[in-house]
């Protein structure tokens, strides 16, 4: 089964952003260590991945990374990471059909402000994804579904576009949905099993403020080791 990753890049990063007046931050751009957040990010998911696909807002071009990825733009600029997921996944089974092959099974899903994730969660995610059959394969870290470090089947795509058409945007709510249709179409991976291949859940330490990122630069030098 093929997998593909999609990484989410088109927040506004409003939480980053300095008082009035100062020059805007783009946090995907930031580089504790010399690396930028996205290109940590997408290193780390293309290794586990057969294509990597960077979905980011229409008047934000990325720099260079390596792979490269697939750069997708945004087609409902602001509307949040379901959107852009949704993007990703058409993209990806577009080009699965141009080249004359099945669509990708499974979507490793990452935003792109969790610069220590490792690769030991995301295979872990993939091989549970790929044991359950389950629609949606979601960390339970810190008594919350982590929706922006998961696996999803790329066949979900005509209902994150439903649920989208109703004027919902929330990942959570969507889980909760699937969650009630059908018990099996969400598998949940407990902390435990997380916390056996990252002991320290590096991997879902986001950054959203600047407080969360000199957090990150100073758990860099443990996050470097072993990813």
């Amino acid at each position: 089964m093929n997998v593909i990753g999609i990484v989410l890049a088109g927040g506004a990063s409003r939480r980053m952003q300095p008082p009035a007046g100062g020059a805007a931050v783009r946090k995907e751009l930031l580089a504790p260590g010399g690396k930028t957040l996205l290109e940590r990010v997408v290193e780390t998911v293309a290794a586990e991945v057969d294509e990597a696909i960077v979905v980011t807002a229409p008047d934000r071009p990325v720099p260079e990374l390596p792979g490269p990825p697939r750069v997708v733009s945004d087609s409902l600029p602001g509307a949040g990471p379901l959107a852009g997921l949704a993007d990703g996944l058409r993209a990806a089974v577009a080009a699965a059909q141009a080249r004359g092959q099945q669509p990708p099974g499974l979507a490793v899903v990452v935003s792109c402000d969790v610069p220590l994730v490792r690769r030991a969660v995301l295979r872990l995610l993939i091989d549970r994804a790929r044991a359950s059959g389950a629609a949606w394969t979601l960390p339970l870290v810190g008594g919350h579904r982590q929706v922006l470090v998961s696996v999803v089947r790329s066949d979900l795509v005509g209902r994150i576009e439903s649920w989208l058409a109703t004027g919902r945007r929330d990942l959570r709510g969507l889980v909760d949905d699937l969650t009630a249709a059908d018990p099996a179409a969400v598998a949940i991976v407990p902390e435990a099993e997380i916390a056996a291949v990252d002991p320290r859940l590096e991997s879902f330490l986001d950054v959203d403020t600047p407080a969360d990122y000199d957090r990150v630069r100073r758990e860099l030098p443990y996050g470097e080791s072993d990813r």
